[in-house]
């Protein structure tokens, strides 16, 4: 009949209606940070039977059903998870996902359930809690302990860094975290690089031999290092070529200099190294002449030997001239072993000094005094070659008390501070999340979803392992809508709703037809 065509059209109108709404959402959000555009599916509905299916007979082939449509109606309405584009804005804290997965948010007091996003337009509040500031909401993530270790158990949490957040002092010689040396040697709290020019040891050899010592000129670098509290102490290291007992016939060093390892070397060159520190601080020297510790603590003494080989190769040190005579065993240093006196490789500090010529006066109030210890020396990166002195201290494992100043987020979420003191520490980790079926989650609004029974629960992990996409910081993904398509959808829908409005107007015009028969 007439009024079943024009309820037909109805439906068509209804659905056309509602694809028209969910391509106009679409548009809108265009400009969106983080949104995922929607599809439109649609289905035909029940079907009202003219006839039923009948059996092949002997007679006849069987009979078709015959059904008429009653409309169209909505099947699913989808949501597109495709990858948006990203944006690049330079703010460490906003973020985006490359890939599968959502940021996890949830109120800071934990009340409610939390919602996924792929909005990481995020930022630190005063308190220094890492949130979404169009919601208020905590991103969820893990939090680094005093080690920097990340231990993912449990639900996670609100991630906050604190403002001011500071990282503590760590004197020389008293950071076990970091040690240098070659390679399965690395003991060391100072290491030493560069070259020490071997034609200045090749003058003083010759000097000494005639009888002018001192012809070879010395080098002389500064380095700062670090007391327990962090202050800082400038010293004076000097590399003075050493070729006492040297005679026309012979050179005065070591008939060998047995490496770390244990392996005899000829040696070619030998420099004393000597400290000084300008303002007071105190350390055990050795006597250059016997080898043996001195007495009493200086400001300024020799720490050791530094032996060459004939290729300007690093052998080892000692406290030992060793001249004519072989070094090996307690008078050079072994793989493994802590650095000592008897090494040559060792400045062991047993008063911190306050003088003017510190760049950070001790702290003494109260009783309070910096802790001292020997530190270990490293020279095996540097060369005795003829050319220019480039000897330089490359790296030392103590600091001064330093505040965060920077934050930087890895693909994998991990947070890392950067402290005023050159320190970095890993802080924390954001956490992300998957869904067995991302269409089973519920749009919320303002970028985001929820967990349905349909969704499954969400599956919680770490950025780029697994299904899990990576972190990209500094940026933002940005709708993945593609306008074009939009419009073209438009078209379609508009036409088919006029179609539909066309088969209503029919179907009345058929109805006044049959009304006209009564004339």
């Amino acid at each position: 009949m007439g009024l079943d065509s024009m309820f037909i059209g109805v439906t068509g109108l209804e659905a056309y209606q509602n694809q028209i709404d969910v391509i106009s959402n679409n548009i809108a959000n265009v400009g969106t940070t983080g949104f995922k555009g929607q599809d439109v599916n649609f289905q035909d509905m029940l079907y009202q039977q003219q006839s039923y299916a009948t059996a092949p007979t002997q007679q006849t082939g069987g009979i078709n059903p015959q059904g008429v449509g009653l409309g169209v109606k909505i099947g699913s309405i989808d949501t597109d998870f495709s990858q948006g584009g990203l944006q690049t804005t330079g703010v460490n804290t906003n973020l985006a996902m490359n890939g599968d997965g959502f940021f996890v948010l949830q109120n800071p007091s934990g009340n409610g359930s939390p919602v996924y996003t792929r909005n990481g337009d995020f930022s630190l509040n005063s308190n220094g809690l890492l949130y979404d500031g169009s919601s208020g909401m905590a991103v969820q993530g893990y939090m680094a302990g005093k080690n920097g270790v990340i231990t993912q158990t449990g639900t996670p949490g609100d991630i906050t860094i604190p403002i001011g957040l500071q990282s503590q002092a760590v004197g020389t010689g008293f950071n076990a975290a970091e040690k240098f040396g070659a390679s399965g040697d690395s003991v060391f709290d100072v290491s030493m690089g560069g070259n020490l020019d071997q034609s200045q040891w090749i003058k003083e050899a010759t000097g000494v031999a005639a009888g002018n010592p001192g012809t070879g000129q010395p080098y002389t670098i500064s380095s700062t290092i670090y007391d327990s509290l962090g202050n800082a102490h400038l010293a004076q290291i000097t590399y003075t070529p050493d070729a006492a007992g040297a005679t026309a016939a012979n050179n005065g060093l070591p008939t060998s200099v047995a490496n770390s390892s244990g392996v005899a070397q000829a040696p070619a060159s030998r420099w004393s190294v000597s400290v000084t520190f300008a303002d007071g601080t105190q350390f055990t020297g050795i006597n250059p002449a016997t080898g043996a510790p001195n007495a009493a603590a200086a400001a300024t003494g020799v720490v050791g030997f530094a032996y060459f080989d004939k290729n300007g190769q690093y052998i080892n040190t000692s406290s030992q001239l060793g001249a004519g005579v072989a070094l090996a065993g307690a008078n050079v240093h072994a793989n493994n072993a802590a650095a000592s006196l008897a090494d040559g490789n060792q400045l062991n500090v047993t008063q911190w000094g306050t003088g003017s010529a510190n760049a950070a006066t001790a702290p003494t109030a109260g009783g309070l005094a910096p802790a001292t210890g020997p530190i270990g020396l490293d020279f095996h990166s540097m060369t005795s070659l003829s050319g220019t002195d480039t000897a330089s201290v490359i790296a030392q494992n103590g600091f001064a008390a330093g505040i965060l100043s920077n934050i930087t987020v890895g693909a994998d979420g991990t947070i890392s501070g950067a402290f005023s003191n050159g320190q970095t520490s890993t802080l924390g980790q954001v956490a992300v999340a998957t869904f067995q079926n991302e269409n089973g989650l519920e749009r919320v609004g303002g970028s985001s979803f929820a967990q349905t029974s349909n969704s499954g629960l969400a599956e919680v992990g770490t950025a780029g392992s697994g299904r899990f996409g990576s972190i990209v910081a500094g940026s933002l993904e940005q709708s993945n809508v593609s306008i074009a398509t939009e419009f073209t959808k438009m078209i379609a829908a508009q036409n088919a709703y006029q179609a539909n409005s066309k088969s209503i107007t029919t179907a009345s015009e058929d109805l006044q037809t049959i009304i006209a028969l009564i004339r």
